[in-house]
């Protein structure tokens, strides 16, 4: 897990491929990919914006 102090910044690749891996993933996985970045940061934004297109809740 990264530290309070540390900024991740995906790029224009990164969320392309953030967002068509989490496409893939069944719905339980998103979750979990959610909880376990702790829903902070690039990829918990982008875990709970495909969370929410697709209605699932913790």
């Amino acid at each position: 897990m990264a530290s309070d102090d540390t900024t991740t910044v995906l790029d224009e690749a990164g969320t392309r491929a953030v967002k068509l891996m989490l496409s893939k993933l069944d719905d339980h996985d998103v979750t979990v990919v959610f909880e376990m970045v702790g829903g902070v940061g690039p990829i918990g934004d982008l875990a709970a914006e495909a969370m929410k297109d697709r209605n699932i809740d913790l």
